[in-house]
């Protein structure tokens, strides 16, 4: 019997599920694939030293995972030392028990072999430690000190790039005594992404899927210099929040009388409607007001006790409290149009409703978990630390490389293919679009340019040589999924899966020479995009729909934006072929 009761997320979780970018690449097509999510892939500086371990950190090269990461050939003859150190040299070091052993004493030099490799190729060093004592071992490539090794450390991994051709592997000592087994360098196979100028390098971000709303920094971190204090003190990590964690403040007035509040200025656009949120719990005292300007005729009162809205400002201006547990309430002000009185947002702990005096000298309540949004009404409580680490407790995360429209780019190495169809797709938002001319990526060798903002500003478009630009209106800002499918005198562009953007004129063209992402080819000039990339897929081949549209989920997935392009499922059967196919309502397979 065949049941029909489907689980159409089922089918669509697994086709997403087998599906990578990597499969479009199967054949050999020249390409690439960078992908911010996968952490191992993102290192801090260009040579491979220092891997990202946290949001906030500097991206100076990154792997391209068109290759799926695989390694090339071995590079190291006889690093396993089955029978002696041929193929080694180092003065005092000697064979014992199928290894390569450092006396200490009489060992003057590391042990090193010359390898053949290429300029600016990226290649993994592996390798066993065993019997480390008397000091730190290290391992250089050429004369670079890539790692050092702790006793307690013996199999060895480290990324490395190559400065030039015919580079050194050398261990070096320190002073210590150890054994060395199964050395091994290969490349890693791709067209990775460098970026030698330490202060020209992207930041690894974070953000909740759907994006940032909250416009506030350090918003369980009232304590910081970020936010203003007028006769208020702050203790930090002083009670429980209401999320459970140890993270909410006390607001202490230190003197009778005067104002007592914490403020941000220089927030939203005069005019503009605005929702101020606050999580508060009743210390010794127990009103507290939110105000765009600290002014008893501006804003609105709480009661922290009774968890009543007191008095409240402006006619088109509302009000709510919100109970949400062990004393705490979710205090949220909506103000209709905002003034001009330094746009500020002040959280204040009063003496009495409808007062900006505070409270008696030593009085305290809590705050926690502010928010500000251009919204009529509250959503759920983004925690924003800074704007690249932005989280949202229940909703999924989507990393990025935050580029600052300024110097930032990276330059991407080894890529070539004769004259080819293209396909591309990147997963971005931008911020300085208002300006012409802001690239994606660059191609230098038959200068092919992917651009959201184009010969015009704010046009999205690309620019190929004898050509010249092909562009159209779009909201060239916003995150979205930007597919570029250009073969010859067929191009298409298609924002969140669905076509924007037809031409004929495309001339297919070879791809080399030097290549940018997010600049200029050469990485001059004012072509410096300002925004974020989560995903970006270069392919020297012509792609097939199935094949797009898969690749359009997939990047979706990795933006937030999955039910955009995805749209309503639904579902073919076709019993005489026994074939059955889920896919969005673009007409993309799932």
């Amino acid at each position: 019997m065949l049941n029909l009761g489907m689980n159409l997320q089922r089918l669509a979780v697994k086709g997403g599920l087998q599906f990578t970018p990597a499969s479009l690449f199967n054949n050999g097509e020249a390409g690439v694939w960078y992908d911010p999510s996968s952490i191992n892939t993102l290192y801090q500086d260009y040579q491979g030293e220092t891997p990202v371990t946290a949001v906030g950190q500097p991206v100076g090269l990154m792997l391209d995972k068109s290759e799926g990461l695989a390694q090339g050939p071995e590079l190291v003859a006889n690093g396993d030392f089955a029978t002696n150190l041929s193929g080694w040299s180092g003065a005092g070091w000697v064979w014992s028990n199928g290894k390569a052993y450092d006396s200490g004493a009489s060992v003057t030099e590391g042990l090193e072999q010359i390898l053949t490799t290429v300029a600016d190729r990226i290649y993994v060093i592996e390798y066993t430690l065993s019997g480390i004592s008397g000091g730190t071992p290290s391992v250089k490539f050429r004369d670079q000190t890539v790692a050092t090794h702790p006793t307690d450390v013996t199999n060895g991994r480290v990324i490395v790039r190559a400065a030039t051709i015919n580079s050194k592997v050398e261990f070096i000592g320190g002073n210590a005594t150890f054994s060395i087994d199964n050395v091994s360098v290969t490349e890693i196979q791709g067209s990775h992404a460098t970026q030698p100028t330490s202060t020209k390098r992207p930041i690894y971000a974070r953000h909740p899927e759907g994006g940032i709303r909250n416009l506030l920094n350090y918003t369980e971190q009232f304590d910081n210099g970020y936010w203003s204090k007028s006769n208020a003190t702050i203790t930090s990590n002083s009670i429980l929040a209401p999320d459970g964690s140890t993270t909410a403040e006390t607001l202490t007035c230190p003197s009778t009388g005067s104002n007592s509040f914490v403020a941000r200025g220089n927030m939203g656009v005069v005019g503009r409607g605005y929702t101020a949120t606050v999580y508060a719990k009743a210390g010794t005292n127990d009103i507290i007001r939110i105000a765009n300007v600290s002014s008893a005729s501006n804003g609105c009162w709480y009661n922290l006790t009774s968890g009543a809205v007191g008095t409240s400002n402006g006619a088109a201006n509302t009000a709510a409290i919100e109970d949400v547990g062990n004393g705490w309430y979710r205090l949220t002000r909506y103000f209709d149009s905002f003034l001009a009185g330094g746009n500020q947002v002040v959280i204040g702990s009063c003496v009495a409703d409808g007062s900006t005096s505070g409270p008696s000298a030593g009085e305290t309540i809590y705050i926690w978990g502010a928010q500000f949004e251009e919204a009529t009404e509250a959503s759920n409580y983004q925690k924003r630390v800074t704007g690249i680490d932005v989280t949202e407790s229940g909703v999924g995360e989507v990393y990025y490389l935050k580029f600052d429209g300024v110097d930032d780019g990276m330059l991407i190495n080894n890529l070539t293919s004769s004259s080819t169809p293209i396909t591309a797709l990147f997963g971005y938002s931008a911020t300085n679009v208002t300006v012409r001319a802001k690239f994606l990526l660059d191609i230098e060798s038959g200068r092919t340019i992917f651009a959201p903002s184009a010969n015009t500003a704010g046009y999205l478009g690309y620019y190929s040589v004898g050509r010249g630009w092909s562009e159209f209106n779009a909201d060239a800002a916003a995150i979205k999924v930007l597919t570029y499918d250009l073969v010859e005198d067929d191009a298409k562009i298609r924002i969140d899966g669905t076509q924007e953007y037809s031409d004929t004129i495309y001339d297919q063209t070879a791809i080399g020479g030097d290549i940018a992402l997010f600049s200029r080819y050469d990485t001059s000039g004012a072509n410096y995009l300002a925004g974020n990339m989560y995903q970006t897929i270069l392919r020297a081949a012509e792609s097939t729909d199935e094949e797009i549209a898969k690749a359009e989920t997939y990047v979706a997935n990795k933006t937030g934006l999955k039910a955009q392009v995805d749209g309503i499922a639904t579902l073919d059967l076709n019993f005489g072929n026994n074939t059955y196919t889920a896919k969005n309502s673009n007409g993309g397979v799932i």
